[in-house]
């Protein structure tokens, strides 16, 4: 916008003057605010569009004007031109005031090749004076993939609705057939009216007017091609009419790159995600866009790999999975270069921003509320550089076990698969399993790219945590769940009161896992999972005193069952059998195996007692048996003996008895 002209003399004033435009930009965001009272001229603008039912697009845009610049003694302020922007693919622009055409000088836009200036001439405009101007157009739109950002065709038109005004003073309307589905950057209010549909906003962007990319399609006339995942689901790629040339790039980049990208998540496709849709909305608002709610997402026409599978890859990394509008976008990002490296695609990575530049702000500060601002200008390629960086040194097998355990909210303190402490990803979250699951330090990239100075802070206590938690040795075992847990939400002045309650514990855990291993037996599970499942102080606590009775009882069970297995004289063990020995040892074995430790002492104790007793056991049985041997063997012959020197007194007292007989 120009300032007004000054004239010295009102009646020679239109010759002295030079010809003063009101230029304001129709189409994309103009880089001088709109005028105001406060500039001399007010404005007041009403602007309809209409979709025809052939896809035929007019613009109607009312705009008054008034001089509120009051003259000053022999000086005063007019206008005797104003003008709007029009796409470049406007045709018959015409301007009517007061029921007169006004004469239009179409001129094309140095800065913006894809814009054109639309100027009417008038008498000059005073001080005190208004003049209302009716400007009609046609948007024929552009051919796809132009520089131009209007698009007509069957089925779709796609144009930036606006209106250039004072605050309050401005309205945009659209209307279309009621089949036309609508997609806007602005919330619109909508009234069916008959066959068509209508439109409506008043929303004030940046002390300049209404503005906001409006895209109406519709569905029955997309062209639809079905994309088998895994043979499971089918992917919906639905392109604009006529234009096999992006349909065919998005079936053959989805067919080749989908099982790239499964592999490197981790995971199979979320089959919630089911349409890829084609729009030239992206080219005019700036981005694609990933539509959780209904389940679809949304590129532009430009044949661009690196933006296709960065929406693609927003099935997987969005809420409620991820948080933090950086850390989706960054692994999005690093996920379709990836892909694009497998598959020997093309797409360069963003440039690296300056940390330091305009707009860079830390990436946690980075959300929402940023969109369609100059600080996504920042965010967008510094969320990339940040996850690059993280994973600058890691092969695709190390990006796939950080990221898929990132997907599937774990812990980077539990085992992998573990269900233990799951939980949306966060900055937090994910740092700490990109060094647990991938062995990477991205510590310095967090602090380059992502923190602020209270987060910074964070990370120099969470270090020193880590440095106690990694030097607590629990042998083979996982450090008790309430530490872990302590860990993973970072309250680690919880988790360093726990490592000091630990320290004798852990010792002691580890002393029972020596134990068993030179005696050869397994730990009982339930030793290991009563220290493994300890999360409070009095747990600890019943851990200090119960571990080393668990050490010393597996030592005695392996003791007394090395002893019953070793070779021994007969005697004893004949005193081992008999004392039942094996039979209170495997007792003991069985006891310690299901965790019952004081049972376990108790038998083991019992049977080192009984083997104490075994080889006099047996020799009291072996002397025992040599008597009663000796009884059995003894008897017979002694009474033998008694027999012999009774006869003849038994055959002079019964005759015949003891005497031979003669038989024959």
């Amino acid at each position: 916008m120009t300032r007004p002209c000054t004239a010295p003399a009102p009646a020679t004033a239109w010759r002295a003057c030079a010809v003063l435009v009101l230029a304001l930009l129709l189409v994309g965001l103009p880089g001088t605010p709109t005028a105001n009272a406060a500039e001399g001229l007010t404005e007041e603008t009403h602007a309809r569009y209409v979709v025809g039912e052939e896809g035929a697009l007019t613009a109607e845009v009312t705009t008054t004007i008034t001089n509120v610049t009051p003259d000053q003694g022999a000086q005063y302020y007019y206008w005797t031109d104003y003008g709007i922007g029009v796409p470049a693919s406007a045709t018959d622009v015409q301007a009517v005031s007061g029921g007169t055409a006004l004469t239009v000088r179409i001129t094309a836009d140095e800065a913006d090749p894809t814009h054109h200036w639309a100027r009417a001439s008038f008498p000059p405009l005073r001080y005190g004076q208004s003049r209302t101007i009716e400007w009609s157009y046609t948007i024929a739109g552009a051919p796809l993939r132009s520089e131009e950002v209007t698009r007509v065709g069957p089925g779709y038109a796609v144009f930036v609705a606006q209106a250039i005004g004072d605050e309050g003073s401005v309205s945009v309307e659209v209307v279309a057939p009621s089949g036309l589905e609508l997609h806007a950057a602005t919330e619109l209010d909508s009234e069916l009216q008959g066959q068509h549909r209508v439109y409506r906003t008043e929303e004030y962007i940046d002390d300049w007017g209404v503005w906001t990319p409006i895209s109406l399609r519709d569905p029955d006339q997309s062209e639809t091609v079905e994309v088998p995942i895994g043979g499971v689901v089918a992917l919906d790629v639905q392109s604009l009419p006529g234009d096999e040339v992006w349909r065919d790039f998005a079936v053959e980049r989805i067919e080749t790159g989908m099982p790239v990208l499964e592999e490197l998540v981790g995971s199979p496709w979320p089959a919630e995600v089911r349409t890829v849709r084609e729009d030239v909305s992206p080219h005019v608002i700036g981005y694609a866009w990933f539509d959780g709610w209904g389940d679809e997402i949304v590129v532009g026409e430009d044949l661009d790999e690196v933006t296709l599978y960065h929406e693609l890859g927003h099935a997987w990394f969005a809420p409620p999975q991820f948080s933090g509008r950086w850390l989706q976008e960054g692994l999005t990002e690093e996920t379709a270069h990836r892909t694009i490296e497998r598959l020997g695609g093309e797409g360069e990575r963003r440039p690296r921003p300056d940390r330091d530049g305009d707009h860079a702000l830390p990436l946690l500060e980075w959300s929402g509320a940023h969109q369609q601002t100059e600080t996504d200008s920042y965010g967008y390629p510094a969320s990339a550089a940040a996850i690059q960086d993280v994973f600058s040194d890691a092969d695709d097998a190390t990006f796939t076990a950080v990221v898929s355990a990132a997907y599937a909210g774990e812990s980077a303190y539990e085992e992998p698969g573990s269900q233990d402490n799951r939980g949306a990803v966060d900055w937090r979250r994910f740092l700490d399993l990109a060094a647990e699951r991938g062995g990477l330090d991205a510590e310095s990239a967090f602090r380059t790219w992502v923190v602020a100075s209270e987060q910074a802070a964070d990370l120099d206590v969470r270090a020193e945590a880590r440095a106690q938690y990694a030097a607590l040795d629990h042998g083979h075992w996982q450090a008790p769940f309430g530490l872990r847990t302590e860990m993973t939400d970072w309250d680690f002045a919880a988790a360093q009161e726990s490592m000091a309650a630990l320290t004798p514990v852990a010792a002691h855990a580890l002393a029972v896992q020596v134990a068993a291993d030179e005696a050869g037996l397994d730990v009982p599970e339930q030793v290991r999972e009563g220290y493994e499942e300890a999360e409070s102080a009095e747990d600890y606590a019943a851990l200090e005193a119960a571990l080393p009775r668990a050490a010393a009882t597996i030592g005695q069970v392996a003791e007394v069952t090395q002893l019953v297995a070793a070779e021994r004289d007969p005697v004893s063990e004949l005193g081992e059998a008999v004392l039942r020995i094996e039979t209170v040892t495997t007792a003991a074995a069985g006891a310690l195996s299901v965790g019952d430790i004081d049972r376990a002492g108790s038998l083991a104790e019992a049977a080192a007692e009984r083997a104490g007793w075994a080889t006099l056991t047996g020799a009291g049985l072996v002397l025992a048996a040599v008597l009663v041997l000796g009884l059995i063997v003894g008897a017979p012959l002694l009474a033998h003996r008694r027999r012999a020197t009774q006869v003849p007194a038994v055959a002079a007292e019964f005759p015949g008895v003891g005497e031979p007989r003669d038989v024959g």
